[in-house]
């Protein structure tokens, strides 16, 4: 018995040796995953796109102030255009490039090296790298609509090119324009994509066609003043292929009550004291006695019985003016990515420019504003009677139909400040005035351009200084190369 259990001890200790051989597996959980799935790349990727549009952080979101929606009580370097301060640039670049444009490239790599086992198999994948390749078009040409000239050809690839050279402005949006046909016509919208890990239409691939027209739809708007003729094929192709039609087809950004998962607007509307509509904006809808306003303003705020904004970019105390909307400052509220409100409108100036897309200007006009007013949960007869004034029906309000066009999209952009600014440059209307008090920088003008990051400046010296110069400068009053008049 003895000898038996020496035995057996022995070949304990043996069979423990032989497993200490390869110590390190102890710490390897064998059921987890050990490299990130594509699907969960993309998450993060629309998780990271959603917060750059939808955050009203001074450090990282100032667009609502420069569209003149929104000014702040107390620090005003921000809607006093002072972009150097705060680095923008950075966070913009961090963001796009970093946050959501790196995780969908390497997304799309793990989906191409995968070999597709059979036609279904290879339709699921086709359809994934499209859904893809639409984020990535659109992320790009955000950069561009912030920077002009920005990595294109050789971004993201630290290897290869670790100071890469900024492409045209122009030339990338013409390439965008190709990726987004190329994606569109490898969708089959009868097969499935990435189900729940897409946190915008949750797979469905029909919607991701709609949205990839839609964006393309304004892809070609961006070109139609200085490339007029091939403006007119993307446009009418997007069309033709099939842009929003109506609300349920609207690319929203879900939140949820739980700190990480929440509107990154909580912590600026709720959490800080700060941020007011402007009294340029109040007083606009109150001319018009727009029924949005109970809803972009917080009622329970009014003064002496009526909204009250505060002026642009001046210091002030908070509680002296109205503030933002209670439904803005919920948790759960969603973030807009892509609306049927704003394709009505951009229809509305194709229809205007000529362009052959189902309807005329006037009837885009009218569906816009019903879209805009539906969205924020406006009374059908309310929004209808606001149609029917004569300040605001398309036949009668004052100004150009460009102008007409413009001065609705903006009320109808409210919340959404990248897109608002980057319309008013492009359509020039309504008429923002810079105050007086804005850094020397914006030379009176309210800024057409986001500056690139200092950190371009230092550690891409020579490229920086390349792009710099074939925009015109690294200003914030250098026009982007859409931005004609």
């Amino acid at each position: 018995m003895k000898i038996v259990k020496t035995i057996f001890f022995a070949g304990a200790i043996l069979l423990s040796i032989a497993s200490c051989d390869n110590v390190d597996d102890l710490n390897q959980d064998k059921k987890a995953y050990t490299t990130v799935l594509p699907s969960a790349l993309m998450t993060n990727a629309q998780v990271n796109y959603a917060y750059f549009l939808n955050n009203a952080s001074v450090n990282d979101n100032n667009f609502r102030g420069y569209a003149q929606y929104w000014t702040t009580s107390t620090y005003t370097d921000e809607v006093n255009y002072n972009q150097e301060r705060r680095n923008l640039g950075n966070s913009h670049s961090v963001i796009l490039y970093r946050d959501v444009l790196q995780d969908l490239l390497n997304a799309e790599k793990k989906i191409k090296a995968k070999e597709a086992l059979g036609p279904v198999d290879i339709a699921i994948k086709k359809n994934r790298i499209s859904i893809l390749e639409v984020q990535i078009v659109m992320a790009y040409q955000t950069l561009v609509d912030l920077f002009g000239n920005v990595p294109y050809t050789e971004a993201l690839d630290i290897v290869a090119h670790p100071l890469p050279k900024y492409d045209d402005g122009k030339t990338i949006y013409l390439d965008l324009a190709s990726r987004l046909d190329a994606a569109i016509a490898d969708m089959d919208v009868s097969k499935e994509s990435f189900g729940k890990a897409d946190l915008i239409y949750k797979g469905d691939v029909n919607n991701w066609k709609i949205l990839a027209n839609s964006v393309k739809l304004k892809l070609g708007l961006h070109l139609a003043d200085i490339e007029p003729v091939k403006a007119k094929t993307i446009i009418e192709s997007a069309y033709n292929s099939g842009v929003m039609t109506n609300e349920s087809q609207t690319a929203l950004f879900q939140y949820f009550s739980s700190t990480i998962d929440m509107n990154p607007l909580y912590n600026s509307l709720v959490n800080e004291s700060q941020i007011m509509p402007t009294e340029f904006f109040v007083n606009e809808l109150n001319a018009k006695e727009d029924p949005r306003r109970d809803v972009f303003f917080n009622p329970e705020s009014k003064k002496a019985g009526v909204y009250k904004g505060a002026p642009y970019a001046k210091q002030v105390t908070y509680g002296d003016f109205s503030n933002v909307g209670p439904e803005l400052k919920e948790k759960t509220n969603p973030g807009v990515i892509f609306d049927y409100t704003e394709t009505c409108f951009l229809l509305a100036d194709a229809a205007n420019r000529g362009f052959s897309v189902g309807g005329t200007a006037e009837d885009y006009y009218k569906k816009g504003i019903l879209a805009s007013m539906n969205f924020w949960g406006v009374a059908s007869g309310d929004a209808q009677a606001y149609l029917d004034r004569t300040d605001v029906a398309f036949a009668t309000a004052t100004g150009t139909a460009k102008q007409k066009i413009a001065y609705q999209l903006w009320i109808a952009y409210y919340n959404r400040g990248f897109e608002a600014w980057t319309e008013y440059r492009r359509l020039d209307y309504p008429v923002l005035q810079a105050p007086s008090t804005a850094v020397d920088a914006a030379e009176g003008k309210v800024p057409v351009r986001n500056i690139y990051s200092l950190f371009d400046k230092t550690l891409n010296k020579n490229n920086y200084e390349a792009a710099a110069t074939a925009i015109g400068g690294d200003l914030m009053t250098t026009k982007i190369f859409w931005d004609k008049f």
